[in-house]
């Protein structure tokens, strides 16, 4: 069942939001181990038979679950069984039962819908965090995969409105306000994005990771001028960045760079010289 995940490096924590900024919705949420500890195919005899006692284990699970259908070890047991099978399709109408018959579990909850988004059930994923979500409003965990969730599924005003909620309740945390700002750009709303920036820049002039959110913001903005400001933010952002991730926002900077550049229109002569 779920376990702790062990530690990031600070190197992985920096790529992370180094992606976030960049624009790839990388909020993990709920990590509560390797989901799909696959053996994945083999044709090793050893391998061959792990996966057949694995099999085999679940299949009796199932049987005990027919005569007792609430027996959570019987449960457990096929939740496990179907993620070291890399069958996790298989762990979800086992933990929804679990679910039902602890409501109030958290964890099994997150679990759900962490694994329902893995194998591509966004609304059920969404329906869980929800609940999750009513339950406790100030757990940022859950509010952070329940965006993720919603912009997912193109629900970016819902997304929004629910950051916004948040900062009103919580205006001191500079994480949300981040991910806010990263919503907005991505949503073209790039003014709105650019006065989250600045605040956050205000508050840490220290930190990279705004002053690369407000120069890709910029980068996209429909304005020349704005635009125009966006490399010298680049530069900033990568001298202000540690090593690990330095080159990365430079090469994101030449990215922008190509994409903003004018294009060079070559005129045809109608009557070209014999």
């Amino acid at each position: 069942m779920p376990q702790s995940k062990p530690q990031e490096s600070p190197a992985r924590k920096l790529l992370n939001i180094l992606l976030l900024v960049v624009g790839t919705v990388t909020f993990l949420g709920f990590s509560f181990g390797p989901l799909f500890q696959a053996l994945g195919p083999s044709e090793s005899p050893e391998a061959s038979l792990v996966t057949e006692q694995l099999r085999a284990q679940a299949d009796g699970y199932r049987v005990v679950l027919e005569r007792e259908p609430d027996n959570p070890i019987a449960l457990r047991g096929l939740i496990d069984t179907q993620l070291q099978l890399n069958e996790p399709q298989g762990a979800i109408e086992p933990l929804k039962k679990l679910v039902e018959l602890e409501p109030e579990n958290r964890q099994l909850r997150a679990f759900l819908a962490e694994i329902q988004q893995d194998t591509g059930d966004f609304e059920g994923a969404l329906e869980q965090l929800q609940i999750l979500y009513e339950g406790d409003p100030k757990d940022r965990q859950v509010l952070q995969q329940l965006v993720d969730v919603q912009l997912t599924l193109g629900r970016t005003s819902e997304a929004i409105a629910l950051l916004e909620k948040h900062l009103e309740e919580a205006p001191e945390d500079n994480d949300v306000r981040l991910r806010l700002a990263f919503v907005y750009a991505r949503n073209n709303q790039t003014e709105k994005a650019v006065v989250l920036y600045d605040k956050l820049i205000a508050a840490d002039p220290s930190d990279f990771t705004p002053v690369l959110g407000k120069a890709i913001a910029l980068s996209s903005a429909t304005d020349e001028n704005l635009r125009a400001k966006a490399p010298e933010l680049f530069e900033q952002a990568a001298r202000l960045a540690p090593p690990q991730v330095r080159e990365q926002i430079q090469q994101q900077a030449e990215i922008y760079a190509q994409v903003n550049r004018p294009q060079t229109v070559e005129r045809q002569n109608d009557n070209p010289t014999p």
